[in-house]
């Protein structure tokens, strides 16, 4: 009788390789899909973060009319604990303009005031900071001129960094844009 020796105790090479190649080919499926997720989850936020600021400019629009103003004003009263300046249109311009304000058309004093508002309207905001400072936000604040308005300084550009991107206000992939001027607030994603 002849004995036959069982030699499949172990993996042979191939068979390794191809499993490293099938695992490694999996990982990188998977991070594909988690980048994707990250982004569509910044997207989702970047339009909840915005629908959230549009609604506190059209309650604090609503209590400048419903307190009879027909003007720019400092400190709009019962509203985001009473500093939030108006501008003539009844859209908030940030806090602490001084009174008479010099400048009512303009957001704020300076970028600070983009900052301002984007703190002063929203409970909880994520973190922002000014165009010039890189400090790891999840967004940066630039205040500037509309395109279809170019009497002063009356837009605030709030541009998502968490995703990595470094552009500038006008080539940001994912940004959310406020308009004192029609007192509109939108996001605006490149696909």
């Amino acid at each position: 009788m002849i004995k036959k020796i069982d030699s499949s105790q172990g993996f042979t090479l191939i068979e390794l390789v191809v499993v490293i190649i099938v695992l490694a080919i999996l990982a990188v499926v998977a991070s594909a899909k988690y980048i994707d997720l990250k982004r569509d989850s910044e997207i989702a936020r970047v339009q909840a973060t915005a629908a959230a600021l549009e609604q506190s400019v059209t309650f604090a629009h609503t209590k400048w009319q419903l307190i009879g103003a027909n003007d720019s004003m400092n400190d709009l009263p019962d509203f985001a604990g009473g500093e939030l300046d108006m501008n003539s249109f009844g859209y908030p311009l940030g806090i602490d303009k001084n009174s008479p304000m010099g400048q009512p058309k303009n957001i704020g004093k300076g970028e600070q005031g983009c900052v301002d508002l984007w703190n002063t309207l929203q409970q909880d905001p994520a973190s922002v900071s000014l165009s010039n400072v890189d400090n790891g936000s999840d967004f940066q604040a630039y205040r500037h001129q509309a395109d279809t308005n170019p009497d002063g300084l009356t837009e605030c550009t709030y541009v998502l960094r968490t995703l990595g991107d470094t552009q500038g206000r006008e080539q940001a992939d994912i940004k959310i844009v406020y308009d004192s001027v029609a007192g509109t607030v939108k996001s605006f994603i490149k696909s």
